[in-house]
């Protein structure tokens, strides 16, 4: 952001945003690691910057201490944010501030399969309560039949006596889930 005077009165200006002209084909999704809590203020920078940003969010009940309820919009992985980009702006991205770095395993960027990405968008629209934990449970890999989620593969988890389909992203180790009903799944 810069300064620029008009009659004595400083005027800030925006950077222009720039246009990505990154053919398709060479674009795969990455996670970004954000600054604490800072996850809705670097998904509005990046798609100022002409980035394609996947943030997952869930509406959840809060009670307060004075015991009101309130629904409130919370991320449904703290501190990551999905950015769907060529390898080559990683760099850039990483001096955006709130963007802290990018997760990579061997030096190389972890690319998260587009799959994956439209399994949790998928989820998100159902208007389920979505789980995500670290505590990931090798289960039986099973093959949704049936529903929105038909065609989508991921592990079978149970938890608490009830049956969850999960979605393992390995790059952030974390396993999105949701509730659903064994009558829809088949062995792979």
């Amino acid at each position: 952001m810069s300064f620029s005077q008009n009659d004595g009165i400083k005027v800030a200006t925006q950077p222009v945003k720039r246009k990505l002209t990154v053919p398709s084909k060479n674009r795969n999704w990455f996670v970004l690691y954000t600054a604490p809590r800072a996850e809705k203020k670097a998904k509005l920078e990046l798609e100022y910057r002409g980035y394609e940003v996947f943030l997952p969010m869930t509406k959840s009940l809060r009670i307060w201490k004075n015991r009101q309820k309130k629904l409130i919009d919370s991320v449904l992985f703290p501190s990551y944010i999905f950015v769907k980009t060529d390898e080559r702006y990683l760099a850039e991205i990483c001096r955006i501030n709130k963007i802290a770095t990018y997760i990579h395993c061997g030096g190389k960027p972890c690319k998260v399969s587009p799959e994956c990405i439209e399994a949790i968008k998928c989820m998100l629209s159902m208007d389920q309560e979505i789980s995500v934990g670290n505590d990931f449970i090798e289960g039986e890999s099973v093959r949704i039949v049936e529903g929105p989620l038909a065609g989508y593969n991921g592990v079978l988890v149970q938890q608490k006596s009830k049956t969850k389909f999960g979605i393992h992203l390995k790059e952030i180790n974390q396993v999105a889930s949701i509730e659903i009903c064994t009558s829809a799944l088949e062995k792979f």
